[in-house]
Order: structure tokens, then sequence, then C-alpha cells
């Protein structure tokens, strides 16, 4: 179970490392971010999975990013931040980082 968890944690991370482009001239290479700066975002993503938007909001809040960075630029297991909470039936969280980026959760929701 030990080498399990480390294996999916490892996975996560490497997942959460392959940003898209934060801005629209400047993207994140995984060499150019810190260990610290992995496990923040490792954090985001881990947050969006549990459905709590406290834990969301500490999370985002740790990383030094804003919300719309995180919509638009994290990718947790090759999929959007939005996608990737929604997959995994956290409406919660999904729900509300839609509303804090003005990006309508149901209609993308139907899309899937």
């Amino acid at each position: 179970m030990k080498i399990l968890n480390s294996v999916n944690n490892k996975k996560v991370m490497l997942i959460a490392i392959m940003l898209g482009a934060f801005a629209s001239n400047s993207a994140f290479a995984a060499s150019h971010l810190t260990s610290y700066q992995q496990a923040s975002l490792v954090k985001v993503c881990k947050a969006l999975k549990s459905d709590s938007r406290i834990q969301l909001q500490k999370a985002v809040k740790s990383s030094n990013l804003n919300y719309k960075k995180v919509a638009k630029g994290l990718m947790c297991n090759g999929q959007s931040a939005l996608e990737f909470a929604a997959m995994h039936d956290a409406h919660e969280t999904a729900g509300f980082l839609a509303r804090k980026v003005n990006v309508n959760y149901d209609k993308m929701l139907a899309k899937r």
C-alpha cells in the first residue's frame, strides 16, 4: 500500500509540473520550478480532488498563484484544473474555481 501511494504521489507530481502557459508570452518549464513550487502545485491538485473549498483556498494561497492562473495554466494528470476536479466528482471545488474565474461550470460539464 505504501508503494502504491508513493507511485500515485509521484504520478500526480509529474503531471502537476507539466504546466501550460501562465501568461500569453511566458511559459514555465518543469526545470524552472523549485521543489517547493512543485509541492505547492501538487497540493493544489490534491485540494481540487478533495472537494474541499477550504483546502483549495489554502493551497492556492500558499502557492502564491491566483485562481485565474490555476484555472488557465495548471495541469493535473494531463487535464485542466476544472476538468480534473470534475473528473473526480469534486463538484464543490470545481464550481468554486469556475465562479472565481467567471466560467460557466454547468456549460463546461455539458460538453463532457
